[in-house]
C-alpha cells in the first residue's frame, strides 16, 4: 500500500488560495479528507510547506538508441528533486515517440508527459538541425500520435530559431501549427536566434498555445530598440498566449526579464529546459529556477502558482488533480522549505542576482506514495 499521511506542514493550494497547518491524508492514492489505515507512513514535515505537485512543463528525459546523445531520467529531475510529474518538451519526433511509453513511463515514477516535436529530434548527421528540411518533418506523423497516445501527448512542440530550422525555420512553425490545430493541443513554440522572426512566429500562436524561452538574452527577443517590448510579443500576451520560461543553458537572462516585467509583461509558467548541458550549472533544478523568480519580483504563492496551477491548466492536466489538493481527484504534493539565506543565483547569460531566501524541496507524493529528494539543488 503506498498511502500516506504528511503531518505538521502548512498546506498551500494555489485553486482555492487556501493556506493553513493541517495534515495532508493521501488515501486509495488520491489526496483524501479521511486519513487512511494507522499502519501507513506518516511523514512528519513541521515548518514546511505542503503544495500540489510541482510540475515542471519543459524538460528533456527521453533517450532512444537512435539517438547520438542521452537526455536525463525523469526520476533524477523528478521524484529525486522533489517534482512530482515532468512534461519532454519535444525530445521525440513521430518515428520515436512510440518508444516513449517504454523509456520513461515503465521505468520512471515521476509523472511523465510530453509535446512531440514536428521534427526529428535528436537522431545523427541530420544536417542543419531537426527542422531544417521538409523531409524532416512529419505532419501525418505527428498528428496520428495523438490516437495512439493522446492521453499522454500534451502538445506539439517546434523550435523557431536558426539553431534547429536553419531557413526552414517560418515553414516549420506553420506546419507544426496546423499539426496543432488538427489535434486541438497547445502548440509550443521556441524562440531563439533568428531566423525566423520572432515577430513572423508570435502572428502565428493563438490563444492556449505556449511560448517558452520567453525572456532569453539573445538579440531578436522580445526586446525591441531600447528595450522596448515588441508589439507582437503584446499582442500575443493580449490573445491569451502563455508565457513560460524554459531556462535553459542559454534561455534566460534576468535583464530581458525585469525589462519586460516592468513593462507589464507576465510570466505564466516556471519551468527549467533541464538536460545534460544544464543540470550542473545553470538551472540545476526546477526548484533552484523558482528561488530565482521569487528572488526577483514573485511572492511565494506567485512562484507556486507557477509551477502548479498554471502548468497543469495550461495542458489540461488540470482535469487529472495536477495543480490543487482536492480530495478524490489529486494525487501529488511536494514539501518544500524556504530557507533565509544570502546567496548569489546566476541566470544562462552569467549575471547574478542576490537573494535572501532559497527554496528546498524535502520530498514529494505521487500517487499515494512519498518520495524524499535526494538531488543537490
Amino acid at each position: 500500500m503506498n498511502d500516506c499521511v504528511i503531518t505538521g506542514g502548512i498546506v498551500l493550494d494555489p485553486l482555492t488560495g487556501s493556506r493553513e497547518k493541517r495534515d495532508l491524508c493521501f488515501n486509495n492514492g488520491y489526496v483524501s479528507d479521511s486519513p487512511p489505515d494507522a499502519d501507513v507512513l506518516r511523514v512528519d514535515v513541521a515548518g514546511a510547506y505542503v503544495a500540489p505537485g510541482f510540475i515542471d512543463l519543459h524538460t528533456h528525459i527521453f533517450s532512444h538508441s537512435l539517438f547520438g546523445h542521452g537526455r536525463l531520467t525523469a526520476d533524477r529531475i523528478g521524484v529525486h528533486q522533489g517534482v512530482a510529474c515532468v512534461v519532454d518538451a519535444g525530445s521525440s519526433g513521430a518515428i520515436t515517440i512510440d518508444a516513449f511509453p517504454e523509456n520513461v513511463h515503465a521505468t520512471q515514477a515521476t509523472r511523465a508527459y510530453a509535446f512531440i516535436n514536428i521534427g526529428s529530434p535528436g537522431l545523427p548527421n541530420l544536417g542543419g538541425g531537426h527542422a531544417s528540411r521538409p523531409e524532416l518533418l512529419d505532419l501525418e506523423g505527428v498528428v496520428r500520435a495523438f490516437d495512439r497516445h493522446g492521453d499522454w501527448l500534451a502538445g506539439v512542440k517546434v523550435l523557431a530559431s536558426q539553431s534547429h530550422t536553419g531557413a526552414f525555420g517560418f515553414e516549420a512553425v506553420k506546419i507544426a501549427r496546423k499539426a496543432a490545430s488538427l489535434v486541438d493541443r497547445p502548440l509550443m513554440l521556441h524562440i531563439g536566434n533568428a531566423p525566423p522572426l520572432i515577430d513572423d512566429v508570435l502572428d502565428l500562436l493563438r490563444e492556449g498555445d505556449i511560448v517558452t524561452h520567453t525572456y532569453h538574452g539573445k538579440v531578436g527577443g522580445v526586446l525591441g530598440f531600447n528595450d522596448v517590448v515588441i508589439a507582437p510579443f503584446k499582442e500575443a500576451v493580449a490573445r491569451g498566449v502563455v508565457v513560460d520560461l524554459g531556462h535553459g543553458r542559454s534561455s534566460f537572462s534576468f535583464r530581458v526579464y525585469e525589462a519586460a516585467r516592468a513593462q507589464g509583461m507576465p510570466l505564466d509558467c516556471i519551468s527549467s529546459d533541464l538536460h545534460k548541458g544544464n543540470v550542473d550549472r545553470y538551472a540545476v533544478s526546477l526548484v533552484r529556477t523558482m528561488s530565482k523568480m521569487r528572488a526577483l519580483d514573485m511572492s511565494l504563492d506567485e512562484v507556486i502558482q507557477r509551477v502548479t496551477l498554471h502548468p497543469a491548466r495550461a495542458i489540461g492536466l488540470d482535469t487529472l488533480g495536477f495543480g490543487s489538493l482536492t480530495p478524490g481527484i489529486s494525487s501529488t504534493a511536494t514539501i518544500f522549505r524556504e530557507i533565509p539565506v544570502d546567496i548569489e543565483l546566476e541566470d544562462a547569460e552569467g549575471e547574478v542576482r542576490h537573494a535572501s531566501t532559497w527554496l528546498e524541496t524535502v520530498g514529494c507524493v505521487v500517487e499515494g506514495k512519498y518520495y524524499q529528494a535526494t538531488e543537490t539543488l
